[in-house]
């Protein structure tokens, strides 16, 4: 009975290693896709800023005029929680109420307009 318990716990042994060595691959990949991430948000924030500073110094913007649109378009879904959200419209094509969250109708299936140029 020892050499089966041996081989037993061998076995599990070895599926606990498996799992771990999966685990720790998908931890890899995981911080790899937060970095990447992090990587592309600071260099979005870097070509806002630079945009912004553009409309400021040559149009003469505020930095006022900039958070109140800010605020304005955060508040478009009935929510300000620092998020683009969803529009509720009326479909140009069938006149059905449509969400933004979709490209398309899902009445008619015609493309719907956004006001979100960046999503």
């Amino acid at each position: 009975m020892s050499l089966g318990w041996d081989v037993l716990q061998q076995f599990q042994i070895e599926k606990a290693r498996s799992a771990a060595d999966l685990a720790s691959s998908k931890i890899d990949g995981l911080i790899a896709r937060k970095d990447n991430t992090k990587q592309e948000l600071e260099e979005l924030t870097l070509a806002c800023q630079a945009m912004w500073e553009l409309l400021r110094d040559h149009l003469g913007f505020t930095d006022d005029h900039l958070r109140a649109k800010i605020l304005e378009i955060d508040a478009r879904d009935g929510v300000v929680d620092g998020k683009i959200g969803a529009e509720v419209i009326d479909c140009p094509h069938c006149g059905q109420k449509a969400s933004t969250t979709k490209p398309n109708c899902i009445y008619c299936g015609h493309r719907l307009p956004s006001s979100h140029v960046m999503k």
